[in-house]
């Protein structure tokens, strides 16, 4: 299994060079910035938001254990403590495959 920390790299790299996350029928959320502890997204709806990497742990850890939490929609990831960023946490975590965060 691939740690943690490689597969955020991999989603920054995919989100940075896509420019933007969107998983089909949702919100799409657009690359600005990145730091040593967060990459700052923008949203369609609401304001510029940090999405820190240990949520996007929390979000590959949430899906390694459930694998609806990938399926189902971004409220599932509720269910493991992540709110109010569920939909640009979702829509990062499938710039990679479930089958990419499972390796």
């Amino acid at each position: 299994m691939q740690s943690t920390d490689k597969l955020i790299t991999e989603i920054l790299v995919r989100f940075k060079k896509q420019g933007y996350a969107q998983v089909a029928e949702y919100n799409r959320f657009g690359f600005i910035s990145e730091t040593d502890n967060y990459v700052l997204v923008s949203r369609e709806k609401g304001k510029d938001t940090k999405i820190y990497f240990n949520k996007i742990s929390k979000a590959i850890d949430a899906v390694r254990k459930d694998h609806k939490v990938f399926t189902e929609g971004p409220s599932r990831l509720r269910k493991y403590g992540l709110t109010h960023i569920m939909s640009p946490l979702w829509a990062l975590i499938h710039l990679l495959t479930l089958e990419e965060l499972m390796d």
